[in-house]
């Protein structure tokens, strides 16, 4: 089975943004399917009307007027892995970026130490590739992909951002080949994606190189990832020379665009995708190489795109409602959004249209611009959809998606004084887990590797 590659979790250094939508109604009716208004009624049901294609509408100021209640994570999950990863002079990890899992094998990108693989006990197996510039070296790690029985790590090409080395390695951090890319991304945010046997490219707008001047925000690859298809991001219509004007950082700070997203959630055979400052979830269509509406969301009243486009934003953004993050499950579709200081998951189940909302704190960060203490970056500190773990104690947050299978949290010993209390104390429906839960945290030492719970979605 192909694994999937989810888009990046960057950690660029500045780019601290929040995202943000609304449901525009008129702008929505091109789609040539017939849909009725949504009602939402003492039951929390969201009904949909369509002659074809089904086509959900949610109103989530009306969502999020709703009782909360706790989302359980027990109703998503097969079972769940207690995963203490194992601490050696060679496998002593800093900060991880991200996680993929196989069937057999654990894959950790750690930003200061490189890639690790890691048996589904913990044990310790061996590093991928190694930093420096001879063959099958790398200097900066853009990606992690593991693909079949390959590890991709995509560094920015030298000389252009635009371009990505692929380095190729087996399992056994054996080298195999380096693959250049055309020029695709506009800077280093950009990351590849690998759904089934399809390849896209996810480009957000940052800084701009010139050699590109049309605003696609995914694209689908042939196999020499060379472009096939252009999807771009509907809100970008008619601000194309805005858009260019503000691309730079030689512009200054205070006129720099750029954004998050998209957001793409890859559930078995379906991958849907909605866009910065939209309010449209859309499904791939793997036949006809289109994206379909698949879920409107009315976000209520938002910014203007200059404002949620603004690298320094004013405290009056956060007052909107924004759209951080969705995940599909085998029931149910995701939806986290914040408002001040507030985080909602909301979810949504696809069998009954009944929607369920919990509510959490938020909390807002604020750091000054180096170099440039007028500016503030603020940005939220979580924005993951966050369960109550009734399967072994404590909150779950959804860290990483690293396939159609697998959840992953992070526990760093650094968080376990706050987790212990709240774990003893709190109800689950495993007292067996919960004991071997709290015997691995408590023989968790402050300089040991993190412990990933992993869960093997239904």
């Amino acid at each position: 089975m192909s694994l999937i590659c989810s888009c990046m979790r960057y950690l660029y250094s500045y780019i601290f943004i929040i995202n943000m939508m609304k449901i525009q109604f008129i702008e929505i009716l091109f789609v040539s399917l017939v849909v009725s208004c949504s009602s939402h009624d003492g039951k929390n049901k969201t009904e949909s009307l369509v002659e074809e294609d089904s086509i959900v509408r949610i109103s989530i100021p009306d969502v999020l007027k709703e009782e909360k209640v706790e989302l359980n994570l027990s109703g998503e999950a097969d079972k769940i892995d207690i995963v203490p990863l194992e601490t050696t002079g060679q496998s002593l990890l800093s900060t991880i970026v991200d996680v993929f899992i196989t069937d057999k094998e654990i894959f950790i990108w750690d930003l200061k130490n490189g890639i690790f693989r890691f048996s589904h006990d913990g044990t310790f197996l061996n590093k991928i590739g190694k930093r420096g510039q001879g063959p099958g070296e790398y200097l900066y790690v853009n990606q992690l992909i593991v693909d079949q029985d390959k590890v991709l790590i995509s560094e920015a090409g030298k000389g252009s951002s635009a371009t990505r080395r692929i380095h190729v390695y087996d399992f056994q951090g054996q080298f195999l080949q380096t693959i250049l890319t055309p020029k695709l991304f506009v800077g280093t945010l950009g990351t590849l994606l690998f759904f089934n046997d399809e390849k896209f490219a996810v480009d957000p707008i940052a800084v701009f190189d010139d050699f590109r001047k049309n605003y696609w925000t995914v694209a689908l690859l042939d196999s020499s990832f060379n472009i096939k298809k252009e999807f771009y991001n509907p809100s970008f219509k008619g601000r194309e020379k805005d858009i260019w004007e503000n691309r730079s950082l030689s512009y200054g700070w205070k006129n720099f665009w750029e954004e998050s997203g998209p957001f793409i959630s890859i559930y078995k055979k379906d991958m849907h995708v909605c866009f910065y400052q939209e309010d449209t979830v859309y499904l791939y269509d793997k036949i006809e190489k289109e994206l379909k509406p698949k879920y409107i969301l009315n976000m209520g009243n938002k910014p203007a795109f200059e404002t949620s486009h603004q690298f320094i934003k004013d405290l009056s953004f956060f007052k909107y409602i924004c759209l951080y993050n969705i995940y599909e499950t085998q029931e149910n579709f995701y939806f986290v959004c914040t408002r001040g200081d507030k985080l909602y998951n909301i979810r949504y189940s696809k069998k009954s249209g009944e929607t369920f909302i919990s509510k959490r704190q938020a909390v807002l960060r604020e750091k000054s611009l180096p170099g440039s203490p007028g500016f503030i970056l603020r940005s939220y500190d979580f924005r993951r959809l966050t369960l109550k773990n009734d399967l072994c104690g404590g909150d779950f947050y959804v860290r990483f998606t690293p396939s159609d299978k697998y959840w992953v949290s992070v526990i760093e010993p650094s968080k376990i004084e706050d987790l212990m209390e709240e774990i003893k104390n709190g109800r689950v429906k495993s007292e067996e887990l919960k004991r071997e839960f709290i015997k691995k945290l408590d023989m968790m030492k402050e300089e040991d590797n993190p412990i990933l719970l992993i869960v093997t979605l239904k």
